[in-house]
């Protein structure tokens, strides 16, 4: 059964919709970056670069929205772990 377009979970699903369209290597590679870089820019904070980008690369309102928030929930869990970490919540035994 085929996954839900609408519940993107990274790059790589972003890269299996657009797959078809890609003919040779090069275009799969250059396709790649330019999601790492959309991926950056939401972790950056500069959603509408990242914005721009995917929508310059075919992808529609929906898939972008749901591959955004993907991103931002990924880098705040990333963060909080850090977060955790930093303010010495995790024990120092753990962190060897």
């Amino acid at each position: 059964m085929p996954k839900d377009i609408y519940q993107i979970t990274d790059k790589g699903h972003l890269m299996e919709l657009k797959l078809p369209e890609l003919k040779t290597e090069n275009q799969k590679e250059l396709f790649f970056r330019y999601l790492s870089i959309a991926e950056h820019y939401i972790s950056t904070e500069n959603v509408k670069e990242a914005e721009k980008i995917l929508i310059n690369l075919g992808f529609s309102k929906k898939i972008i929205q749901s591959f955004i928030k993907t991103v931002q929930n990924h880098v705040e869990t990333e963060f909080s772990d850090m977060k955790e970490i930093m303010m010495g919540k995790v024990p120092k035994r753990l962190l060897n």
